[in-house]
């Protein structure tokens, strides 16, 4: 950024040979699509033009409240106007399944952010690895191997192939060895 668009915005002032860039957007605002209503309408928050002017939007918005207390007044739903109340209650079964349900989430979200405050107020500490890291845990791994008696003890030593008789066939007499 130069140094006199920077003079520019701390005075408020465009600077010498300042081009506006083009608006690609329309510029006149369409009109109000309501009967007999000929103004120009209303800009939402988002900058874009909404299907009213202001007057005719807030005209609108009052003849809704006022069919919706109608409604309330003739036994209806104090949150949704439309379905009968509940005996004994001021809302319909579906207004307050829903209200329930807003109600557990919201729960559940001050539980789980108190347990994320929780964890973020710890201090910080090195992690320590261990075989829980691998995958390894007490129910799958297998025991260390234990040193026996017989691991320190001698071998003992080894019976010649000729007394061991017990290997060798009573039938056999060597003949598939030989060539015939």
């Amino acid at each position: 950024m130069d140094l006199a668009t920077l003079v520019a915005q701390w005075s408020g002032r465009l600077p010498e040979g300042f081009v506006p860039p083009a608006i690609l957007h329309q510029t006149a605002a369409p009109t109000c699509k309501m009967k007999r209503c000929g103004k120009p309408a209303a800009i939402k928050k988002d900058g874009s033009f909404a299907h009213a002017c202001a007057s005719c939007l807030a005209r609108r918005a009052r003849s809704c409240k006022r069919r919706r207390n109608a409604l309330v007044a003739e036994g209806g739903c104090r949150r949704c106007a439309y379905r009968k109340r509940l005996e004994g209650d001021f809302l319909c079964r579906k207004c307050r399944d829903e209200r329930d349900v807003e109600r557990t989430q919201k729960r559940q979200d001050a539980i789980d952010a108190a347990a994320i405050d929780e964890f973020a107020a710890q201090p910080e500490r090195v992690h320590n690895a261990s075989n829980l890291d691998c995958g390894i845990s007490p129910w799958n791994a297998r025991p260390r191997p234990v040193a026996t008696a017989a691991y320190w003890s001698p071998l003992p030593d080894p019976e010649p192939r000729e007394d061991r008789e017990w290997a060798k066939s009573l039938d056999d007499n060597g003949r598939r060895f030989r060539r015939c």
